[in-house]
């Protein structure tokens, strides 16, 4: 199954900062998104969590960016998007005991699985939400 998380929470930072002087709802993002409101809401609310987007009840209510996108990495992003769930995660069978390869794969692929990791996180530190605003026409 493809994880689309990330992608969505970035197209959110980007609608919130594109339309940053005005306060958005969760219905209008999931329409814009052509996505579920409900799905919106939980990644909307994770970008709360993180101090990325600010909320504001009642009538007249929504969701703002909450830092200037020069501010934002897109790490910061992809953390609260996913819940700091990792990258990639092995596969999750009983070990069978008469096979070596079974026995020790997880401590085998344990450093490329944290290399990819601190890669990709590294390389999503390195850009910001404003890098993806320039690219807006």
């Amino acid at each position: 199954m493809v994880d689309t998380r990330f992608s969505v929470s970035v197209q959110i930072m980007m609608s919130l900062a594109y339309h940053c002087d005005e306060m958005s709802s969760s219905e209008s993002l999931s329409k814009t998104l052509k996505t579920n409101p409900t799905f919106i809401r939980k990644l909307v609310s994770n970008l709360v969590e993180a101090q990325l987007v600010k909320s504001f009840r009642g009538k007249g209510g929504g969701v703002k960016i909450a830092k200037a996108p020069e501010e934002i990495s897109l790490r910061d992003i992809y953390l609260a998007s996913t819940e700091e769930k990792p990258l990639i995660a092995s596969h999750k069978k009983p070990i069978l005991k008469a096979c070596p390869v079974s026995c020790c794969i997880d401590a085998i692929l344990v450093d490329v699985f944290e290399g990819i990791e601190d890669s990709t996180l590294n390389f999503l530190s390195k850009k910001r939400l404003s890098d993806l605003m320039k690219k807006v026409k």
